[in-house]
């Protein structure tokens, strides 16, 4: 009987351990694969947001961690914009995105961190928080 009563309470514990060793965390949600970069993204809005407009940017590296973007914006007030803007990603994922040096336009100026970045996704956080600023999905 002590011997039934011991392998249960082993296996009870076997168990226990498996389950948790199987758990994630979710900092399986922050990936940055720097190489994905490359290509078109739109801005994803939340459902519910009444005609958001059209918000793509078209990232272009010229090394891995600098390169000129397109940001052409569409909307039914504004009509359809484009803008040309340089960029600058760290290894970390910090992303700013400036204009040209010779560019008088709009001073456009993106800062942020990449909190994820793969084929399909890409999320921006404000730089050294946790917040939420923009989703994109890549479309090209």
């Amino acid at each position: 009987m002590k011997t039934m009563k011991f392998w249960r309470i082993a296996f009870v514990m076997l168990a226990a351990l498996l389950s948790l060793a199987s758990c994630s965390s979710d900092d399986d949600n922050d990936v940055y694969e720097a190489t994905e970069l490359g290509g078109t993204w739109q801005k994803v809005y939340d459902e519910g947001v009444a005609d958001a407009g059209t918000v793509q940017y078209t990232f272009r590296p010229q090394s891995a961690n600098n390169g000129t973007v397109d940001i052409f914006t569409s909307d039914w007030a504004a009509g359809d914009t484009t803008v040309y803007r340089i960029y600058t990603v760290t290894n970390a994922g910090h992303l700013l995105i400036s204009p040209k040096p010779d560019d008088t336009s709009v001073a456009l100026i993106v800062d942020c961190d990449i909190r994820r970045l793969t084929s399909m996704q890409m999320i921006w956080n404000k730089p050294g928080t946790n917040e939420e600023i923009s989703r994109f999905k890549k479309v090209k």
